[in-house]
């Protein structure tokens, strides 16, 4: 039997988790910050599942935004999937989303959206499609070891492959793990321990992250 994790430790890693619950409202053109992240990712996915085109594509651009929120890139990204992104490519999408199973990475790449081609925001759009089960596995999470040994990784990003859509399941099923062990806290979902642990390496605390993922088993 697994034993339930020091509640001072990861627990307070996702209960810290810094970045900022922030997207913008492409209806009323202005920012909008959330109180939680729990409400930011009910936001998304309304957007995300919605049967109109508008309001998918706002969605997706809301996923760019709070993405790109920390760098000089943010506006340039979005601004650029805004004018690329054809009816066309979102009609698909909809239907896409509505027929996914499992981490689908392929799939949704597949879409061809543009800024929706790579492993950190195809996993940022599968984790807003569907929070209560899936998370995000980028290129601060991919460096921790227990993920460098799974993945195949690039220079500047990291290519959806066969092999590295194994080492997302991976990184799913051990979040759930994680999760689960987590006793004090029944509710915490799989993308809590990811920010949870991204916290922990974006605040130098890489070894500890590590640690909890190298024991735990799965």
């Amino acid at each position: 039997m697994q034993q339930a994790i020091p509640r001072d430790t990861l627990l307070d890693a996702i209960c810290a988790y810094d970045y900022p619950p922030v997207t913008y409202d492409y209806a009323h053109q202005r920012e909008v910050r959330f109180p939680t992240m729990r409400s930011l990712d009910d936001y998304l996915c309304c957007l995300l599942h919605s049967s109109e085109v508008r309001s998918v594509k706002d969605g997706l651009c809301g996923v760019l935004y709070w993405g790109y929120y920390r760098t000089g890139i943010r506006d340039h990204r979005v601004d650029r999937f805004r004018t690329m992104v054809t009816t066309s490519q979102l009609e698909h999408a909809i239907k896409t989303f509505r027929a996914l199973d499992g981490t689908s990475l392929r799939s949704l790449q597949k879409l061809g959206l543009p800024e929706f081609g790579y492993m950190a925001f195809v996993s940022k759009l599968r984790t807003f499609l569907d929070p209560e089960h899936y998370c995000v596995l980028d290129s601060k999470i991919a460096s921790l070891a227990p993920l460098t040994t799974r993945l195949t990784l690039q220079p500047t990003h990291i290519p959806i492959t066969p092999r590295n859509e194994r080492a997302y399941a991976w990184w799913v099923n051990a979040c759930q793990s994680l999760a689960l062990r987590l006793c004090a806290r029944p509710t915490i979902r799989p993308v809590d321990v990811e920010r949870g642990l991204f916290y922990l390496v974006d605040h130098g605390r890489r070894n500890l992250a590590e640690h909890y993922l190298e024991n735990d088993r799965i």
